[in-house]
Parts: structure tokens; C-alpha cells; sequence
């Protein structure tokens, strides 16, 4: 954060009269501006992260005083100039999956102000989650796959994302009337046995795994579609917890305040198979 010093001056609030919220973090001049750093390690300086409910919310604050004492009366003067970085708590993704290649990113571009992160989708070969697919690759019935969904660009140590629902459409439209649920309410659906929820709600990365099917409607063609959000893991219950006979949990309150789509598709299925 850096702001004007002959503003600063002129308004009677020297360089070396300000600090971050923790008084140890004094501001550095340079190029005719004073910088304040801080970060998310061991220099903090009083940095507050708040969740409002649908943000979260990197909160700080310049402050300065002059103390103008004459006698029985005072003039001082206090400069408190708060600050804030701002990042949507829930990402409401659709992703059409597509292998050429086998991963897809979203950028997200916000207002002015707001923070930036990026999601993306990745379809695996093995359960080490190391080799990704590459390439235009026919995939076969029952095989199985796995995916993660990974979120970069925030701190690791207070987000985890957490996929909300999985489904997959025979079409390039996530709102196709013919869907499979394959996670549903952040926990696998009961109906699909062969789904297993590797973590969800842990860190910045969720895993899962399915066994590839087709659609009856002759389709050779599987798109999958991806609803996710960030959570914070101070304060929260983040990780899931799906029940094994009903596979079911009861769903946070968490308002959809931002959407994105990224596209992968179609897996293909082996003409052989």
C-alpha cells in the first residue's frame, strides 16, 4: 500500500509519523511515495481477515497523529485511513471438460479492488494424481478417472475449495435436460457407486474419482460441469463429511455471488469399447 508523501506532508503527517495497524510496521520512502508492506507470513502487521458471509476480506489501516498540545486545549489531528482487499467467497464454475489438452484454467478477472485467483481442472490417469492426460485420448467404458479441481492464487494455509456438484451432460450445455449427478451437495451420489471422494473442503485441491460411462441417448461424447467455492478454513467446517449409507450432509447457507465457465471436452469413448 503506498500513498503520496507531499500529500501526506502537506496535510501536516510526516513519513515517519505512520504505521500499519501493528506500530512496528512503519512505512519506507521511495520514488516520492511512502510504501507499507505486509504479508500473510511473519509480517503480518495486524492484517484481519474477516468472512462476511460472502467475502472474504483482508482488512488494515494507516494511522498517524500530530500532537498539537497547548496548555489546557489540544489541536491534535489523527489520520486513520483503513484498507481492504476483497475476494468472492463462493466460485459457481461450469466446466465443459475437454482433453486436447486435459486441463482447464479459469482467470478471474474482478472489479477494481477485489482479489484475482485462478481454478483449474485437471483429468488424471492414476490415483497419485502425476500423469495427467495429454492429447486427444480415447477413453474407455468402466475406466477409471480422476479428477482434480485446484484452486491458485490464494494463501493455502486459510482457503480450501470445496466442490459443491459434479455432473456430466451429453451435450456442450450444463443445462442439458439429460444430466448425471456424479457429486451432489459436495458429497458423491448415491445412486453411482463407483464415485469416491478422495478430499473435499482440506486445502486449496479437491479430489475424486469415477468409472467412465456413456450416455443412452447415442452419444459417444461426456462433458463434465463443476460447481465450487472457497471457504475459510479458520472458524469453519470446510472438509466434508458424507455419510456412507446416505451419502448426504446438511449444505452450508453460501450465497452464489460470482460465476465462471471453463471448457475441456468432450471425452471421448473408444470406438473398440
Amino acid at each position: 500500500m503506498s500513498l503520496s508523501r507531499c500529500l501526506l506532508f502537506e496535510a501536516g503527517f510526516p513519513a515517519d509519523n505512520l504505521h500499519l495497524n501493528d506500530p512496528s510496521c512503519k512505512g519506507t520512502v521511495r520514488n516520492g511515495r511512502v510504501e507499507f508492506y505486509f504479508d500473510n507470513n511473519d509480517h503480518i502487521c495486524g492484517t484481519n481477515l474477516v468472512d462476511n458471509g460472502t467475502h472474504f476480506i483482508y482488512e488494515n489501516f494507516i494511522f498517524g497523529a500530530q500532537d498539537l498540545t497547548k496548555g489546557p486545549i489540544s489541536r491534535k489531528r489523527i489520520l486513520k485511513l483503513n484498507f481492504s482487499c476483497i475476494y468472492p467467497q463462493t466460485e459457481t464454475l461450469s466446466s465443459n471438460m475437454e482433453i486436447n489438452p486435459l486441463e482447464s484454467i479459469v482467470h478471474k478477472k474482478l472489479p477494481a479492488g477485489q482479489g484475482r485467483y485462478q481454478v483449474r481442472m485437471v483429468l488424471y490417469q492414476d490415483a497419485e494424481f502425476s500423469q495427467p492426460f495429454n492429447g486427444s485420448v480415447n477413453v474407455e467404458i468402466n475406466q477409471q478417472m480422476f479428477v482434480e479441481v485446484r484452486v491458485e492464487g490464494v494463501d493455502s494455509r486459510q482457503f480450501a475449495t470445496v466442490i459443491d456438484k459434479f455432473w456430466a451432460t451429453p451435450a456442450n450445455d450444463p443445462h442439458h435436460s439429460i444430466r448425471w449427478d456424479l457429486i451432489s451437495r459436495e458429497c458423491p451420489n448415491p445412486n453411482d457407486d463407483t464415485v469416491e471422494l478422495l478430499q473435499n473442503g482440506v486445502s486449496t485441491s479437491s479430489r475424486f474419482s469415477f468409472r467412465m460411462f456413456v450416455f443412452t441417448a447415442n452419444s459417444t461424447k461426456v462433458y463434465l460441469h463443476c460447481a465450487v467455492h472457497l471457504c475459510l478454513l479458520s472458524g469453519n467446517h470446510c472438509s466434508t463429511h458424507c455419510d456412507s449409507e446416505h451419502h448426504w450432509r446438511e449444505s452450508r447457507s453460501v450465497e452464489i455471488h460470482d460465476s465462471a465457465f471453463i471448457s475441456m471436452g468432450p471425452l471421448m469413448l473408444s470406438e473398440t469399447n
